[in-house]
């Protein structure tokens, strides 16, 4: 649809008309069913909450209007100057008397001024913003009798003056050559060899003074002035030719776009409205950036005038005022289709179970709007495939989560200051709090963090039709807030953080840096693009959808070039890596603001992949590069890495695009990966498997609808669609395949209308029972089902009724499904959880009541972890130090035994209690809370009822979380006997310790009790039994009543009265059956089950189950491998578990816990079992337990050697080659450097990266990517308490175990071998040479063919070894050869000098070209960088004499820089001295040196050119707070901060890993280090948050 302005401006106005309602007493805005505030809320307990200082630098046509931000020129809008002002091709600062006005080819201005254009006597103290429009800003200086305005565009070669009739024109040229011609004043070089003209209107005359040249513009008030093109060329010509040009203002500029829904063509058309101030040439000269030229529409306008280079790449101009660019939209989906189930080795087990993992998540109270945005984005992600799967009730939990929190951030409740959003008038911008990375006081990422809302939006109103309609108008503000379509708009500027002809967005809200305004991560701003398109098509606002398809395509061309340079075409020679991580105005770089880490530059690009990421997918050359890169400069291929920037998961699903078998593969070997906080582990697996089942993306397939998409694999395409509407949709796709949606539903070619629903007969099973499985269909033509556990395939059944029994079911959960197929094609069913094993106390016997116990004593499950089962836990990872294998995180503390902490709502814990006497009890339990407002509540249940009220605990301390208190709560009512207590969390921050219960009076009610009796035993082929339930009690004056339910068992009972005390039961099978009594009356029930055992010969099968190792567990060959098993035995004892590596018996066990300690495990596969054998000899199997053993390479090698610093006794390197990994580990002797942190220094291609801590000075980090047979070389840099010290380079081959390498096979090792390849089985001397190798006579013939061995030197010889018979030779110093390299790389000058003494005619032969020369002496001019070969002949004589050369390559500067805190010291490593050094911009000394040092701070950019300008600049912009460290860590105490900061205090906080503050403290700084205590802390993760001049922040463990 079309982009129209002034339809847009009615429907918005009538809109807010008729939705909007103000409360003017508490200044609260109703938007629909949400509202917002106009009044600020103040600050939280934290101190956060802002907004932006000031008021905004407006003048002119500005005032008045919604305050833009986010652009290239936004530090004016805020500051009274601005200096980092990029718009290329030239770079503009603002000053009190005007405008400098310079060309920065890269980089800072700094105190760069070769032109200042003002009017003489101006003097103001601000620039302001007068008008603005698409892609033009007009900047103002005012004082008492001058004013001044300049107009700049983006890619504008011109500039555009205007001031006073009265006033006089200043230039001043401090830089340069400057000529007047009549009214042209031509400047030559003003800067990086760059020439500028300023036009006077005709008959304008220029009077010089010193270096300031005046013009009155022979009256007349406007000047331009043009940055010619740096391609050479005669000056004065061009500035003629630009002449033109000079005259035509811009007066307006619009960007107007639409998008064919039939062809997913988006044109963008731009347009400058034009004022000609003279002359009768109309046309402006316009530049187009590279997403620009590269995609012009057909019926476009063609660049075709001079180009201009810059950081963005190649400025094409154009001789018009308008032009037209189109791009090709391809699709994007709500989540990838269920399809998963054709790829090999997904299960639908795996994923119910994953489901499981995150249904329950709650959102953290304290949070902010970005973090908010993640966690929600896992939830929804998580959702969508739990509506797939059948799994309802999963994704219904999800969405209450997400619509309750979501809900909650769209209201505005009085006094409030969290979940809520503030309109500033002053800003003209929606304001979320909590917020998070300068979203309010600097208006940064809005689009970041809207996206996330946006996307969840249209999330709610996929499941929930007709959210939209109460939510929907205030969801449509923070389109606008971030993206409004509407110029005239009264709330919110114009598209404000994308900038429509730089083609993307910028982030900072003031571009407060200076290099400018920035974005780092594309790929979330690509979200946001992507949720308009979710949210207008599924509310059926087209405008808004085709806003967001404009966006996202747009975008996309831009991020291609600028962030992926995916054309080879703008990214610096020098540019290391394939992709940035930052664009600036005048730059880009592979930092990001958190860290220099390499591998976080790679993730942020990437980061959240999900259906609206399918741009990433587009172009499988830039994959391959990109997982090339990913696998040499992360540890992506690693199962050990923990570094927290990588990113598995979203790397893994960036590789899925290239090569989803492989990501399948590193999936699955890495299950215990540390993942990114706002990652869903089920989202990852479902997309991995639906990309291996589906392909790689067909991107020039488009659709008539915005929501699909097309893959292919192995010649066959997959077609998807999502149908957002209520309504059937038939879609049709470009190559003429249609595929029809239901309403609301997603649809493939590859569905089929057969499906069904399982169910089994019990959902639980006893050790080696069994289960009946029941599919009821749904469709026709269903050609067979088939029954699977977990993965496994079980059986089938090909007609009605469909069904199996799954017998012998171990310990553990199993996920039983089905595949309904008709033909080839199948649908999966629901997935049915069934759990074999039973809920048992931890210690085996239930917890005596009255009585005190541990919160970490909590219930156990035979079978395995107890998620789900004793308890749940939000995070799979356990952060504590008890009962590591679950997940409930428990930490042992002193006085308190094993507590709970770290809790989240929706979490629960259960324990198996035995009470002695029925009656109310009084609970004294103790906790600890560090929160401002205490913690919880939590509650207690039993029976899924609640027996308390809710319970909160208050604050215990203002700094650790350790200081316990003990509160007491009264009537608690408990009947007698076992039952299970549920301890429920509505919310977290607070530490759970002992609890005790105390007997406190009569319940004053006599409550039942059930008796179902003892467990009976029947043996076949006996089949039918009784019960006995007759022991129940209850009041005399009551009546019970009974109900028996049959809980499992191998078949269904027959009972002859569900309500009898005693009925009988028949239809038994051999196994194990559970019946469950309720008794009661009134409301009051008690419950007691009984087990019925049916057997041959009266004794069941034991049961045993491995706990450790886990499966597809990872081992170094060398270490144990600790085997642990549960085995029990229903009606004996256990006497023996065996432990099996396939069919070898390892060792076995008589008495628990049974467990075995496996040394010496060969490297390679291996498949481990456990067997069982009872008292009466009945045995059974365990499942089988997949490890792999990696092999080990070791080399260790100790030098004093160090690149800077000094060493006294050394560093000890060891390389390890583990399986794909290599672990290098660096150990210094020395004793007298405190305080130390590692960093791995790469030599080739540099890089730095932390070290982890290991033990005393030892550090480590495991590299991958690399070969076997590689040499790799690596140093350590130590940075310690005073100082640094850095090794020497340690070189290791990949593989290589350090034994003597004897390459040739010779018996001579290569480091005594003199000739390394002496041929196969040839017999050698002590040297390791063969005849063949030798030449004792020199005269260039073998030993071996030599017939004369003598042949006195320099003696010209035949093919034989002998005297020719000429006999003609010359001195063995006849000739001299000079060899000369290339200057700079690629530039093929090399040369090579030959002079000879004798007097003949000499040839000499060079590749294939021949060169006579006499005289004595020749040279070869113009030769590549390469290998020669060099014969020189004599002319007629029998003589040759060859030489091999070597043409070195030109080099480009290669340094290193490491920062101290007050200064750099550089190393240069290739480059041509001298060397100058600049910082900013400005040249600050220059050296022969090339190890030296120079002053720095934070921000600075540093740069250092060499005396050959083609070998390039080294560039590194200063980040101190990269090196900011804390040590050591883990930690068990106190811990050292190191701080390159010259303050004498400084303001920390410390948050655990769920964002929960829980200290604030201001420390003082001694020598650059302050030290911070966190012993009085539980264990687990935290981060330690530094207020610099931004916010740093560290992760710690604490131990």
């Amino acid at each position: 649809m079309r982009h129209r302005k002034t339809t847009c401006l009615k429907l918005f106005v009538s809109l807010l008309f008729l939705s909007i309602t103000f409360s003017i007493e508490a200044q609260t805005v109703s938007v629909g069913n949400g509202s917002y505030t106009t009044n600020f809320p103040g600050t939280d307990e934290a101190g956060r909450n802002g907004y932006p200082s000031g008021t905004p630098q407006l003048s002119g046509n500005a005032l008045g209007k919604p305050v833009p931000t986010n652009d290239w020129w936004s530090k004016v809008v805020k500051e009274d100057h601005a200096d980092n002002l990029f718009n290329y091709p030239m770079t503009l600062k603002t000053t009190n008397t005007g405008l400098i006005v310079t060309y920065i080819p890269w980089g800072v201005i700094g105190d760069s001024q070769p032109i200042k254009v003002g009017l003489t006597g101006l003097s103001t103290s601000k620039t302001t913003v007068s008008d603005y429009s698409d892609w033009t800003v007009s900047m103002n200086w005012k004082d008492s009798s001058e004013e001044m305005t300049v107009t700049s565009g983006i890619a504008m070669p011109f500039l555009y003056f205007e001031k006073e009739s009265d006033d006089q024109v200043a230039i001043q040229i401090n830089s340069g050559n400057a000529t007047i011609a009549a009214e042209l004043l031509i400047v030559e070089n003003a800067s990086h060899g760059a020439d500028f003209v300023f036009y006077a209107p005709v008959g304008s005359t220029w009077t010089k003074s010193g270096n300031t040249y005046t013009s009155s513009l022979n009256n007349k008030t406007y000047w331009s002035m043009a940055m010619l093109p740096l391609e050479g060329g005669s000056v004065t010509a061009i500035a003629n030719e630009y002449k033109k040009y000079a005259y035509v203002f811009p007066a307006n500029t619009e960007t107007d776009w639409s998008y064919n829904e039939n062809n997913g063509v988006v044109q963008t058309d731009f347009t400058v409205t034009t004022e000609v101030k003279e002359g009768s040439h109309a046309n402006m000269l316009l530049g187009l950036l590279p997403h620009q030229w590269s995609n012009l529409a057909v019926n476009s306008v063609i660049p075709q005038e001079h180009s201009y280079s810059s950081v963005r790449g190649e400025i094409k101009t154009l001789d018009g005022n308008s032009f037209s660019v189109a791009n090709t939209y391809s699709g994007i989906l709500p989540t990838m289709p269920y399809l998963a189930n054709y790829s090999e080795g997904f299960s639908p087990a795996d994923m119910s179970n994953k489901i499981s993992q995150i249904k329950n998540d709650g959102l953290a109270t304290w949070t902010d709007s970005y973090n908010e945005g993640q966690v929600m984005n896992r939830l929804i992600q998580t959702a969508r495939i739990a509506d797939q799967t059948g799994d309802i009730e999963a994704r219904d939990k999800m969405i209450g989560t997400v619509k309750e929190r979501l809900e909650d951030w769209l209201t505005y409740q009085s006094g409030e200051k969290a979940f809520l959003f503030y309109y500033n008038q002053n800003w003209s911008a929606l304001l979320g709090y909590p917020a998070g990375h300068g979203q309010d006081n600097n208006i940064n990422d809005h689009h970041f963090h809207w996206g996330y809302f946006i996307h969840a939006a249209a999330f709610m109103e996929q499941f929930e039709p007709g959210w939209a309609d109460q939510w929907g108008d205030f969801v449509n503000y923070l389109v606008r807030d971030a993206a409004s379509p509407n110029r005239d708009d009264a709330k919110f500027p114009f598209l404000r953080n994308f900038s429509p002809y730089a083609g993307h967005c910028w982030a900072n809200g003031f571009a407060t840096f200076p290099q400018g305004n920035d974005q780092e991560s594309t790929s979330e701003s690509m979200q946001f693009n992507s949720s308009l398109i979710h949210w207008g098509a599924i509310t059926g606002n087209d405008e808004i959808r085709d806003l967001g398809v404009y966006l996202y395509t747009t975008e996309q061309s831009a991020v291609e070039e600028y962030w992926f340079d995916m054309h080879e075409r703008n990214f610096k020679d020098n540019q290391q890596y394939g992709m940035v991580s930052r664009v600036w105005g005048n730059s880009y770089d592979n930092g990001t603001f958190w860290t220099a880490d390499i591998t976080a530059s790679y993730g942020i690009e990437m980061y959240p992949i999900h259906g609206g990421s399918l741009y990433l997918g587009q172009n499988q050359a830039y994959l391959q590069k990109i997982w090339g890169e990913l696998q040499s400069n992360t540890g992506i291929l690693s199962t050990s890495d923990t570094n927290p920037n990588l990113w598995h998961d979203t790397f893994w699903k960036y590789l899925s695009f290239l090569d989803p078998e492989r990501a399948i593969e590193l999936y699955n070997s890495y299950p215990d990966r540390v993942m990114k906080f706002g990652v869903s582990d089920a989202q990852t697996y479902h997309w991995l498997h639906a990309m291996n089942a589906m392909g790689t993306l067909k991107p020039e397939i488009t659709a008539n609808y915005p929501i699909t998409a097309v893959f292919e694999k192995d010649g066959e395409k997959t077609y998807v669609v999502h149908n957002y509407s209520n309504t059937e949709k038939t879609v049709t796709f470009s190559d003429g395949f249609e595929l029809t949606a239901d309403a609301y539903k997603m649809a493939t070619n590859k569905d089929t209308d057969v499906n069904g629903v399982l169910t089994t007969d019990f959902q639980q099973a006893y050790t080696n029972g069994s289960v009946n499985i029941f599919v009821e269909p749904i469709g026709s033509n269903i050609t067979k089902i088939e029954f699977y556990k977990g993965s496994t395939l079980i059986g089938e059944d090909s007609s009605a009724p469909y069904q199996i029994k799954a017998a012998s079911l171990s310990l553990g959960t199993h996920g039983m499904s089905a595949k309904v197929y008709s033909g080839d094609r199948f649908n999966v069913t629901n997935t049915v959880t069934v759990r074999v094993g039973e809920q048992l106390p931890y210690s085996g016997t239930p917890i005596a009541i009255p009585g005190t116990f541990e919160a970490g004593h909590y219930d156990k499950f035979e079978g395995g972890k107890g998620q789900e089962i004793a308890y749940v836990d939000l995070s799979t990872h356990n952060e504590g130090d008890f009962r590591t294998e679950e997940a409930v995180d428990s930490e042992t503390v002193n006085g308190q035994g094993a507590t709970i902490g770290w809790i989240s709502s929706g979490e629960w814990v259960e324990y198996t209690i035995d009470v002695a006497n029925a009656g109310n009890y009084e609970l004294t339990f103790n906790y600890a809370s560090a929160n401002a407002s205490g913690g919880g509540p939590f509650f207690l249940e039993v029976d899924g009822k609640k027996i308390s009220n809710d319970i909160s605990v208050s604050r215990t301390s203002t700094q650790n979380w350790s200081t316990f208190r003990t509160k007491t709560v009264s009537n608690i009512p408990f009947n007698k006997g076992k039952q299970v207590l549920r301890i429920g969390f509505d919310h977290g921050e607070f530490n759970l310790g002992k609890l005790t219960f105390a007997y406190a009076g009569s319940l004053g009610y006599e409550p039942p009790f059930a008796d179902a009796g003892e467990n009976v035993t029947v043996v076949l082929p006996e089949t039918t039994a009784s019960l006995d339930g007759t022991a129940s009690t209850g009041p005399d004056n009551q009546t019970l009543s009974y109900t028996w339910e049959q809980v499992y068992g191998p078949s269904a009972i027959s009972l002859s009265d569900t309500n009898s005390p005693t009925p009988s039961i028949s239809n038994l099978e051999k196994g194990v059956y559970k019946l469950l009594l309720t008794v009661g009356y009134d409301s009051f029930t008690s419950k007691s089950d009984v087990l019925v055992i049916v057997s041959e010969n009266g004794n069941t099968e034991p049961a045993v189950v491995i706990n450790t190792p886990y499966n597809n567990s990872v081992y170094r060959e060398g270490t144990s491998i600790p085997i642990t098993a549960t085995a029990s035995d229903l009606d004996g004892q256990v006497t023996r578990v065996e432990f099996f590596d396939g069919e070898t018996k390892l060792g076995e066990d008589m008495s628990a816990p049974y467990s075995f300690d496996w040394t010496g495990a060969s490297a390679g596969n291996h498949t481990l079992s456990a067997k069982v054998t009872d008292n009466d000899g009945a045995t059974s199997l365990s499942d089988v337990i997949n490890v792999r053993v990696d092999e080990v390479k070791k080399c260790t090698e100790t030098s004093k050697q160090a690149q800077q610093g000094s060493l006294s006794k050394g560093v000890t390197a060891t390389f390890e080659t583990i399986g794909e990994n290599v672990s290098i580990s660096f150990e210094l002797l020395d004793t007298d450097k405190p305080g130390l942190v590692a960093y791995l220094w790469k030599k080739s291609p540099f890089e730095e990266s932390q070290m982890d801590f290991v033990s005393g000075r030892t550090f480590s980090k495991t590299i991958a990517g690399v070969t076997t047979g590689e040499t790799i070389q690596y140093a350590v840099k130590f940075a310690y308490a005073g100082g640094l010290v850095a090794s020497k380079y340690f070189s290791y081959v990949v593989g290589d175990g350090c034994e003597p390498a004897d390459s040739d096979g010779d018996g001579v090792i290569d480091a005594e071998d003199s000739c390394p390849n002496s041929p196969t089985n040839s017999a050698v001397n002590s040297n390791g040479c063969a005849d063949s190798q030798l030449d004792d006579d020199n005269d260039g013939v073998s030993n071996e063919l030599d017939e004369c061995p003598n042949t006195p030197a320099n003696t010209f010889v035949d093919a034989v070894g002998c005297v020719s018979n000429n006999g003609f030779s010359l001195d063995a110093n006849n000739f001299t050869i000079e060899v000369n390299g290339e200057t700079c790389t690629n530039k093929s000058n090399g040369s090579v000098s030959i002079s000879a003494l004798a007097n003949y005619n000499y040839i000499a032969k060079l590749g294939d070209a021949s060169y006579p020369f006499v005289n004595k002496n020749v040279s070869i001019e113009n030769l590549e960088a390469g290998d020669y070969e060099l014969c020189i002949e004599v002319v007629g004589q029998n003589y040759q004499q060859c030489y091999s050369l070597e043409i070195e390559s030109g080099v480009n500067i290669a340094a290193k820089s490491i920062e101290t805190i007050k200064s750099a010291s550089i190393e240069i490593e290739e480059g041509t001295a001298p060397f100058d050094v600049h910082i900013n911009g400005k040249k600050v000394f220059s050296t022969e040196n090339k190890s030296f040092s120079t002053p720095i701070k934070n921000g600075d950019v540093l740069e250092v050119y060499t005396d050959v300008a083609c070998e390039g600049v080294f560039q590194k912009t200063i980040d101190l707070y990269a090196d900011i460290g804390v040590y050591p860590n883990p930690t068990k105490g106190s811990v050292e901060i190191r701080l390159p900061n010259s303050e004498e205090e400084i303001l920390l906080e410390v948050f655990t890993v769920y964002s929960q503050l829980v200290l604030t403290v201001e420390k003082a700084i001694t020598d650059g280090k302050t030290q911070l205590d966190l012993s009085s802390y539980p264990a687990g993760i935290y981060f330690i948050r530094i207020h610099l001049d931004k916010a740093i922040a560290l992760k710690i463990i604490k131990q």
